[in-house]
Parts: structure tokens; C-alpha cells; sequence
């Protein structure tokens, strides 16, 4: 069993803590309390982005995850994460993990990438987490975005299986290439392999989790981005993608998961990609929605902040 603890902390050459100067949260973080018990509490409700019973990160979390992935004894701990291996220590670990989650919960995104990756592997799928979010709604630059988008991609493919079998590391991999598709030249997404890798991706994830709102919203997003850039024929005959199953991805979204900012400002932005000028009127009714959320952790209230912006343009393109 000692071997196997020491296999889930072993850190695979990323054991380098976050020394970025990232921007601090923007708003009252009051609300976002999960102290105590109060995590495991609010955990489902937390985490429903990524589907049905995403595990809690206790103890006996540790010991199974650590004996489920026989391949992870490959590695060795080659950071200073005050884990010695042994089986009793494992409470303790779990503990640090969950202090990381509130964290991110929280908004303390450059100290949740700090201390989960100073958890080792372990550790950093809310450091990862945090980067995401940070990267999307913080980062001060495209490039600065990029960059941050580009490294949870490098992290996640150099941790081994243990990674490779979560499904927020999974779904926080692709829709880094999601962002970055959305955002990069055509040439350079090809020559990435994007174009092939996310749907790939998208896949494998719903077959292990077919109600994952997460998941299934970015993949309505992502038909919709190709349909922008190559327009619907093209996107149809290369791709595969088209308007039909874009609305198809949110309905299932949203059956699985109604009340997620992000679900509903996605729709809106693949509503006017996909229909422009047409699809107005459900744009705005898609922010209205997302602004209704009351956000009930950073993330979301990050959302709800960037709905709102995308709402006020809106309601200033109409009154032109």
C-alpha cells in the first residue's frame, strides 16, 4: 500500500509550484464558504458540471484511486509534497486536497495551483481547475490566455493515467483545445490536430459520462465554432459538424443540468455564430437566463459577470 500512496503523490516532473502573479478575484467571496463539512455538504451541487457523483476527495478516495491504477508505481515522488507513503497519512493528504478545492471554490485560484501541485499528481486536477478558470476570465492577455491554456494541456498529458481517468482532467484538457480553436488561425488548429483531437476527445468523455452538462455544452460550442470559421457546407462535408446537432448537444445539456451560467452564455454565443443576426432574440434570452444563476462559487459568478457584459452589448446592438 505505500508504494501505491507514494505512486498517487509522485509528481512526474511537475512538481513545480505556481510562482504566478496572477490578478486576485474580483468580487465578495463571502458566499463561497465551504469550510468544515460544509465542502462535502455542497460538493454534488459543485461539481454537477461534470456529472452524476464526481467523487469527494476523502481518505478512502486516496487508498481506492491509488490501488485502481497500477501504472502510476512507475513513478517516483520527486517533490517535497510531506508525503511519506505510508497508509495512515493518507486522512492527511485528503485533507490537503479538499483545502485546495475550496480554494478554487473560492476564487484563491494562483494559491489552489500553488498548493495542488505541490500535492503532486494528485493534487492537480483543482490546480489545473483553477489555471482554466484563471486563464478565461483573469488572465490580462490573448497570449497570457494562450499560454495558461496551452500548459494545463502539457500537465495533464505528462501525468500518466491517473489523470487520463478523471473526468474533469479529461474535460478540462479538451476544452482548453476548444478555447484555443476558437481563437487560433485555421492553419495553426490543423496543424495542432484539433480538429480531430476534441470530438475524439468530447467522445471518449461522453461514453464514460453521457450526462455531463460540461461536456456536452462544449461540444455543442465546438460545432458551432467550426461552423463560424468554415461556414455550414464546409463544416458538414469536412467536419461533420452542423446546426442540428449543436442544438442537439445543449438540449442534452440542459436536460442534464439546467442551472449552469456557462451552459446558458455558450448556447448564446453558438446561437449567433450559428444564425447571426436570425438568432438575436434567443441570444438574449439565453443571458437572461445566465444572469438569473445565482452563482454559487467563483467560477460561476465569473460567468455570471461575463454573461451580463455579453447582455449589455446585445441590448446595445439592438437599440442602434
Amino acid at each position: 500500500m505505500r508504494r501505491y500512496l507514494l505512486a498517487l503523490l509522485a509528481a512526474v516532473s511537475l512538481n513545480t509550484v505556481a510562482d504566478d502573479h496572477w490578478k486576485p478575484f474580483p468580487y465578495d467571496q463571502s458566499a463561497y464558504d465551504y469550510s468544515g463539512d460544509k465542502l462535502r455538504e455542497a460538493w454534488p451541487r459543485l461539481t454537477r458540471g461534470f456529472g452524476h457523483d464526481y467523487p469527494f476527495p476523502d481518505t478512502d478516495w486516496v487508498v481506492t484511486t491509488a490501488t485502481r491504477y497500477p501504472k502510476a508505481l512507475e513513478l517516483t515522488v520527486t517533490g517535497n509534497t510531506g508525503f511519506t507513503g505510508k497508509p495512515e497519512e493518507a486522512e492527511h493528504y485528503a485533507e490537503q486536497l479538499q483545502g485546495v478545492w475550496r480554494l478554487v471554490f473560492r476564487g484563491d485560484f494562483a494559491e489552489a495551483k500553488k498548493r495542488g501541485l505541490a500535492l503532486g499528481v494528485g493534487g492537480q486536477v483543482p490546480a489545473m481547475f483553477a489555471q482554466v478558470v484563471y486563464a478565461m476570465f483573469l488572465a490580462p492577455d490573448q497570449a497570457e490566455k494562450h499560454r495558461l491554456l496551452e500548459e494545463v494541456i502539457s500537465y495533464t498529458d505528462q501525468a500518466g493515467e491517473l489523470m487520463q481517468a478523471d473526468i474533469a482532467a479529461q474535460f478540462g484538457r479538451v476544452y482548453a483545445k476548444a478555447r484555443l480553436a476558437e481563437e487560433l488561425s485555421v492553419p495553426v488548429v490543423l496543424k495542432r490536430g484539433y480538429t480531430s483531437q476534441i470530438p475524439a476527445e468530447l467522445d471518449a468523455l461522453l461514453a464514460k459520462q453521457p450526462r455531463q452538462p460540461f461536456a456536452l455544452a462544449l461540444y455543442g460550442g465546438y460545432e458551432a465554432g467550426v461552423i463560424r470559421k468554415v461556414g455550414k457546407l464546409v463544416g458538414k462535408m469536412t467536419y461533420g459538424v452542423s446546426a442540428d446537432q449543436m442544438e442537439q448537444y445543449f438540449a442534452r445539456s440542459f436536460r442534464a443540468a439546467d442551472d449552469l451560467p456557462i451552459g446558458h452564455y455558450e448556447y448564446a454565443n453558438a446561437l449567433a455564430y450559428v444564425y447571426g443576426d436570425d438568432g438575436q432574440a434567443k441570444v438574449v434570452e439565453q443571458l437572461q437566463r445566465a444572469v438569473a444563476i445565482k452563482p454559487i462559487n467563483a467560477m460561476e459568478a465569473l460567468e455570471v459577470a461575463h454573461a451580463r457584459k455579453l447582455l449589455k452589448r446585445q441590448e446595445q446592438v439592438a437599440q442602434r
